[in-house]
């Protein structure tokens, strides 16, 4: 049995160790008056529980911890699966296994800080991993106006990451959109309100739709493309916040895997139940 405190042995640190092992453990984490348990069967996270909550969720609550106590107890009892593959591969094959993080200390504050950032961005994925699962589930309830909404979510959640570390003006969303629709139309479609991405008028286009289902369902996902569009470049300027080669293309490389799955979430739910409504 391992113990310790989170502060000198991080949480990334533990996953690292656990996947480069092939770990089959239970890691018991504390926090205040919280308390948390993720369980691995070969170095593959399976299952999490945080207070009431299981699964994908309770997971990404976990990697939100920034200090706590850990406590690492090997050969752990079979358990249900409650973790996506998705969130799985996320969180281990990128997050963790990191080249040359062998016990090596970072060496000035600049890199200590490139491996925050780092971190706090992937953690920021893994929490919207859990709306990409929704979507490719088909657990979006509100049919395509809904959906919209969603991603439309997931896009300002790295808006508001780009924007509160950048001063430029010019990449708030009033001065991006105009320059990614003149490569894709559909980005006119789009507004913004309080520097965020807002769709209000995009959605109403698509709940006072008079045409045929098909029509709708393409608008629906030339917006969607759209959004992605705009993802994309906030996400590539975030690799620009980096001054280490090695984080800046983890990040790109993390980065192409989410909006990869995201694509592919919105191509295989296309109009999802209810896109009537």
């Amino acid at each position: 049995m391992v113990e310790g405190d989170l502060v000198d042995l991080t949480l990334p640190s533990l996953l690292q160790v656990m996947s480069r092992e092939c770990s089959t453990a239970i890691l018991r984490l504390h926090r205040g008056d919280n308390d948390g348990t993720m369980y691995f069967a070969e170095g593959v996270l399976v299952h999490a529980v945080a207070g009431p909550v299981t699964g994908d969720e309770a997971a990404c609550e976990l990697l939100g911890w920034p200090d706590g106590r850990f406590r690492l107890a090997r050969d752990a009892e079979p358990q249900p699966r409650t973790i996506t593959d998705r969130l799985a591969r996320l969180v281990i094959d990128t997050e963790t296994t990191r080249p040359g993080t062998g016990g090596s200390q970072a060496s000035s504050s600049e890199r200590s800080g490139d491996e925050q950032l780092l971190h706090d961005l992937l953690t920021q994925l893994t929490r919207l991993e859990q709306d990409t699962t929704r979507l490719q589930e088909g657990r979006v309830e509100g049919g395509t106006v809904a959906a919209l909404l969603l991603v439309t979510a997931v896009v300002n959640s790295m808006v508001a990451v780009v924007t509160a570390r950048c001063s430029d003006p010019g990449m708030r969303p009033s001065q991006v959109l105009p320059r990614l629709a003149e490569d894709h139309p559909y980005t006119q479609l789009l507004g913004e309100e309080r520097d965020r991405i807002s769709v209000a008028t995009a959605a109403g286009v698509l709940k006072s739709w008079k045409n045929n289902p098909e029509s709708r369902e393409q608008l629906y996902m030339e917006l969607c493309r759209a959004l992605l569009d705009v993802l994309s470049f906030y996400g590539n300027t975030a690799s620009t916040f980096f001054h280490s080669n090695r984080e800046r293309e983890e990040w790109r490389a993390t980065f192409a895997l989410f909006v990869d799955g995201l694509t592919e979430a919105i191509n295989h739910a296309e109009a999802p139940k209810g896109s009537h409504s």
